[in-house]
């Protein structure tokens, strides 16, 4: 098997696996817990986008505090890992997995280079968020594309599926900080706060569309009932 090949069937593997880790974790019960029939059918769909999860094989170059290039390679995962509903209260789970390694060019004398590789390298992210359908508009759920948090879009930086490495998004925006939010990078939590604006993996634009309905339904069933 050449290297090539060798890449690729990992890179397959570790998307089945990231796939089956997220998947392993939808409730069903919850599913067909008591509620409205737009809350019904917004954890339908997001069961079904647990199926899935987003995917960007990257390289990105940049010149460090020292001058020197730094570049990686690498394969970025993301997907919503849990998504649970009670009544309008919603408890959602997103994980971010990147695979990377690279190396930094050292300058030495006479303009000589020499290259330190920085080895398999890894960096596990996952996003707990907790808030209430009632307390949203409907007016501040979108759908957009965007680059995700993890990769610098200040480096240069190219992925393969979309060359600009934009990814689809569900955008949920929320008033006063009405959202908690959990932050655990490699196991160790590194912020709990309240946040103002979040965002939710999605597939494909037109998944991110079909989202932004859902949601906005909900949260018009959830207002109307307060």
């Amino acid at each position: 098997m050449n290297s090539a090949t060798g890449n690729f069937v990992w890179t397959r593997l570790r998307r089945a696996l990231f796939v089956f880790l997220i998947t392993a974790q939808v409730s069903p019960t919850n599913l067909y817990s008591q509620m409205s029939s737009e809350g019904g059918a917004l954890l339908e769909f997001i069961a079904s986008e647990q199926q899935h999860g987003s995917v960007l094989t990257y390289s990105q170059s940049y010149l460090d505090d020292e001058h020197e290039r730094v570049s990686y390679t690498g394969t970025l995962y993301t997907g919503i890992q849990l998504f649970k509903l009670d009544g309008c209260n919603v408890m959602a789970r997103v994980a971010v997995e990147d695979r990377f390694s690279g190396a930094t060019e050292h300058k030495g004398g006479f303009g000589r280079v020499r290259t330190e590789p920085t080895g398999y390298l890894t960096d596990d992210t996952v996003y707990d968020y907790r808030f209430s359908l009632g307390e949203l508009s409907a007016d501040g759920i979108h759908d957009l594309r965007a680059v995700p948090a993890q990769l610098n879009i200040n480096t240069s930086v190219r992925c393969e599926e979309d060359r600009s490495c934009n990814l689809s998004w569900l955008r949920i925006m929320a008033p006063h900080g009405a959202i908690a939010e959990t932050r655990t990078v490699n196991g160790i939590q590194d912020k709990d706060s309240r946040v103002t604006s979040i965002v939710l993996p999605m597939m494909s634009p037109e998944i991110a569309a079909n989202a932004a309905k859902l949601f906005s339904g909900a949260v018009r069933a959830c207002s109307a009932g307060n």
